[in-house]
């Protein structure tokens, strides 16, 4: 009887930790989650899958710890100008982490070069953090921008459920 009452204090203390954690903490918190995803990745469970939408071409490997999709490493085309590396962590069915690394062109008539990188920590769909820099300069990443990242997400992490078999 000790030991289950010792174990669900164990359980409610953790719990508490989190939610009541300071913005800082629960972004340092989700770093050790990603270091915890990367490291599962070398035993995981991969498959490769396609994802066209418009002219934007993704080739992707999801990444499963059994049932559950942990990591998606996507390698995004935007037409012929531009060429971007998205990743994906999730922990619980939910983004934690998305990091983009984008090394293009301005448009496709353009021959100006462009570099961005973008880094987004989440917790429960809401922002704790972010940063974007844009050819070297840091700014601001607008809400719908935040919002578009959020929606291709969702279509990519469910065509990576689709492949899994276990899932289906």
């Amino acid at each position: 009887m000790n030991i289950k009452i010792l174990f669900l204090v164990s359980i409610f203390t953790i719990f508490t930790a989190y939610s009541c954690a300071s913005r800082e903490e629960r972004i340092e918190l989700i770093k050790q989650e990603v270091d915890l995803i990367l490291k599962k990745t070398d035993n995981a469970e991969m498959f490769n899958g396609l994802f066209v939408e418009g002219e934007n071409r993704s080739n992707f490997r999801a990444y499963f710890d059994d049932k559950d999709l942990i990591f998606i490493n996507e390698d995004l085309a935007k037409g012929y100008w531009s060429g971007v590396t998205n990743l994906y962590y999730f922990k619980d069915d939910e983004l934690i982490y998305f990091s983009q690394k984008e090394v293009g062109f301005e448009s496709a008539d353009s021959k100006n070069k462009r570099t961005i990188e973008i880094e987004i920590y989440f917790d429960s769909g809401n922002v704790l953090d972010s940063t974007k820099k844009l050819k070297g300069q840091f700014v601001d990443i607008p809400q719908e921008e935040i919002q578009q990242i959020l929606n291709h997400a969702k279509k990519i992490q469910e065509v990576a459920k689709n492949l899994n078999p276990k899932l289906n």
